[in-house]
């Protein structure tokens, strides 16, 4: 939510999972009809999230805090792969099940620690037929192992536990486990980036730690509920008990969080994708029954076009050996990994496309495949996902799409913290400062207009495939993680030179650079003035009378004759990212602006539906 500087780091800025509808202009408010109200105890505690004061569906501080600096003893195992068996009971918001853990030793331990929210209860932990002493600290737990296991030796914990896994306050920004219903059949999801996959099941909540060897799930619902999640669907087994189970497997590595459920009376809408490296691979659409005919079209408008924008720019859909998911969510979206969650009411967006499913979509290349490697490094997701819908609009209707996302995201800018910030210690942190969206996308435009297309795109695709030339990559395509560090190395290796200066001014400085201009005796003098007295030696165009001069700055103020009369204009194609007089400071966020995000949140509530204890 929008926030000033000295708010709690529990507020969510409303970023998460809907750059353009949220960072740039605003998430949609055209939901599904509902006349319920939202319970006057969730509108409070809304109000007290968007303030940063604390509320009754306050989480337990260490739960709060996702991808946080491991311990020691959570550094000492690599897991390789989890199995969730899970019980899903709409009627009393509860779960029962069981997660084991594969995992290899990285140095010789007898003890291994994982995280789950302590609401949930933990009932046993076991090692085949052993079971294992546990002991519960904060949001984390430790398993004591029968004997020392030593340093690239592998071992499988299998946990058991349930209870009511916390309710989603508003989600994707303030996440859990959402529960709604649509016609009396239970539509449930779960929706945990800023918090953590230890919001519903046991796991190590740090994305530095994805298992090697991918997931595999077991999802037993209500009967005449569908469940939708990770990589490829193996079968589904009828229960005598009321309820069926769902089979999913994939062999990919996922971030916590990226690991999703969705339930729902859905109608599976599939189509096959012939993708740019040779291999075809299906796209899914989990649909409510009754918006099946919408989703279908949305697939031909918008997915179809979609993967064929972001594979002809940037290379090969990354999970093509299982699918292109998609599921209908009782909140507004998330970048789920093969099952991305969409919630925007199959609006057509301003741009002739829907921005929410574009944007989403973005994160399977920015953010899946490719991970930052810490929390300051959040901006490689959120600044490329958020650039991407620019570049996208810019093919849709032409250069004024373009300028009018980068427009949007420039009047969102903050200026409250650097966007790659050593300071952050955790996922909510990073996600408190839009600027990650907003600055960051407009790094990306500034260092593309500086270095040029062909160097800024291959830059680009080695970030993601650690080569330029990915077209004709085969299955399984590699997951890596990436830092800003890591960002500025290949940039420069592509242009040539070193654009650290360029980088590091925009994304370690709260604040922008100043064009400081002045005109008279038949002149116009230029001068940066830079936040950190930092090198800036950025060119600018200056354009007198419709002829273009470029002003080298690197040795400090220059000046150029200006005719009497002339009509001059500097940065005419608005290239680079500086100071202008046309947003205010950290300090000037406002009263109203929170105001307007509690409304946004409460009638999310109603209109989706959401359910509580």
């Amino acid at each position: 939510m929008i926030h000033t500087a000295n708010q709690s780091t529990k507020v969510r800025a409303l970023l998460s999972s809907c750059l353009i509808v949220t960072a740039l202009s605003g998430c949609s408010n055209q939901m599904a009809s509902n006349t319920a109200t939202a319970p006057p105890a969730v509108i409070a505690a809304l109000e007290a999230a968007a303030r940063g004061e604390s509320h009754p569906d306050d989480l337990h501080p260490d739960t709060a805090r996702s991808g946080k600096a491991m311990t020691a003893l959570q550094a000492a195992f690599d897991v390789k792969h989890y199995t969730l068996s899970l019980k899903v009971m709409p009627d009393t918001r509860s779960i029962e099940g069981s997660v084991a853990v594969n995992f290899e030793a990285l140095s010789a331990l007898d003890t291994i620690q994982l995280d789950l929210d302590p609401k949930l209860d933990i009932y046993s932990a076991m090692l085949g037929s052993t079971e294992l002493k546990v002991r519960r600290e904060g949001g984390s737990f430790m398993v004591t192992l029968p004997s020392t296991l030593e340093a690239g030796n592998h071992s499988t914990v299998t946990v058991a536990y349930g209870g009511k896994p916390h309710v989603a306050l508003a989600p994707p920004w303030f996440g859990g486990f959402v529960w709604s219903e649509v016609n009396g059949t239970p539509w449930f999801a779960t929706a945990v980036q800023g918090d953590g996959c230890d919001l519903w099941w046991p796991c190590k909540d740090n994305f530095a730690d994805k298992p090697d060897n991918g997931v595999e799930l077991a999802i037993s619902a209500p009967k005449g509920v569908k469940v939708a999640s990770v990589g490829v669907l193996t079968g589904m087994d009828e229960g005598d008990d009321g309820f069926d189970t769902w089979h999913w497997r994939s062999r990919h590595p996922y971030s916590g969080y990226a690991v999703a459920i969705n339930g729902g009376p859905f109608e599976l809408i599939e189509a096959e994708y012939a993708g740019i490296n040779g291999s075809s691979y299906p796209i899914q659409f989990w649909a409510l029954e009754e918006n099946a005919d919408k989703a279908r079209a949305l697939v031909d408008s918008d997915v179809i076009p979609d993967l064929e924008f972001f594979e002809r720019i940037l290379g090969p859909y990354p999970w093509g050996d299982e699918k292109a998911g998609f599921v209908e969510t009782p909140h507004l979206g998330m970048e789920h990994q093969t099952i991305n969650g969409y919630g925007e009411q199959y609006k057509r967006g301003r741009y002739g496309f829907d921005g929410l499913l574009h944007h989403e979509l973005a994160h399977e290349w920015f953010g899946n495949v490719m991970t930052h490697a810490r929390p300051e490094d959040a901006w490689l997701h959120e600044g490329y996902g958020a650039y991407m819908q620019a570049v996208y609009a810019e093919e849709t209707v032409g250069a004024i799409g373009y300028y009018d996302q980068m427009y949007g995201a420039y009047t969102n800018n903050e200026h409250c913290l650097p966007v790659a910030n050593p300071a952050v210690e955790d996922a909510g942190e990073a996600f408190d400062n839009r600027d990650i969206y907003t600055k960051g996308s407009w790094m990306l435009h500034s260092l593309r207009r500086y270095i040029g297309e062909e160097a800024f795109w291959a830059g680009t695709r080695r970030v993601i495939y650690d080569t330029a030339e990915p077209w004709s990559l085969s299955y399984p395509i590699q997951s890596r993680y990436r830092s800003t560090e890591d960002f500025i190395a290949i940039m420069s290796d592509e242009a040539g030179e070193d654009v650290s200066w360029i980088v590091e001014t925009y994304l370690r400085e709260a604040g922008m650079p100043e064009l400081i201009s002045s005109r008279g005796d038949g002149k116009l003098s230029l001068e940066w003035s830079v936040p950190g007295d930092r090198d800036f030696p950025m060119p600018v165009d200056v354009s007198i009378d419709g002829k273009i001069h470029v002003l080298d700055l690197s040795s400090g103020a220059q000046s150029i004759e200006v005719p009497k009369g002339a009509r001059v204009l500097v940065d005419p194609d608005s290239k680079i990212l500086r100071s202008l007089p046309i947003i205010g400071d950290c300090s000037e966020q406002t009263d109203e602006q929170i105001q307007n995000n509690i409304d946004r949140f409460t009638r999310m509530a109603k209109d989706f539906g959401w359910q509580r204890d």
